[in-house]
């Protein structure tokens, strides 16, 4: 059985207050990026042993995809993959997941409201709305339909009221 967490990236910079910079390179803001720090510590703590993480180009989403593996143990393995862009659609998401069926434990880093819309999916719903920073666990029942199970939902306004200290390994 495959599980599948989807995490929508972390604050960025607003496009509007740096015109120098393009939408495929705006960086993590401080808060996204402590954000990211504290879910990483939260995600070790549960002992999830992810073993991969795909991630979309978009230089916020990758920078998400390294702070979140930058606390985990064992470390997963990272992919940057097209089909997590900014505006991939539902059916490219999960033709893109196909080569990598035989890993258990895969985490998709991108955008909404493509991982929404693809969440919504999973789920048998239409959409699930994600803020940024936010990680959802579904275990799928069926890998070949892509249909699973919400197991959790955690937001980066949860993660603040746990107390969750950094550990040496």
């Amino acid at each position: 059985m495959q599980e599948i967490y989807i995490l929508r990236h972390g604050h960025a910079e607003n496009l509007e207050a740096n015109s120098t910079k393009t939408d495929f390179d705006r960086t993590l803001t401080k808060e996204g990026i402590e954000k990211i720090k504290r879910l990483s510590l939260y995600i070790n703590k549960l002992k999830e042993e992810i073993n991969l993480v795909l991630t979309s180009p978009l230089k916020r989403a990758h920078e998400t995809a390294e702070l979140l593996i930058s606390s985990l143990s064992p470390k997963p393995e990272l992919k940057i993959v097209d089909f997590l862009s900014s505006g991939a659609s539902t059916k490219e998401i999960a033709k893109g997941l196909l080569p990598y069926s035989s890993y258990n434990k895969v985490v998709l880093v991108g955008h909404a409201p493509d991982l929404e819309m693809f969440l919504g999916k999973l789920i048998g719903a239409s959409r699930i709305k994600l803020k940024k920073g936010a990680l959802a666990k579904i275990v799928l029942n069926n890998n070949i339909e892509l249909a699973g199970e919400l197991e959790w939902l955690i937001t980066s306004k949860i993660i603040k009221k746990i107390k969750v200290k950094e550990v040496t390994v």
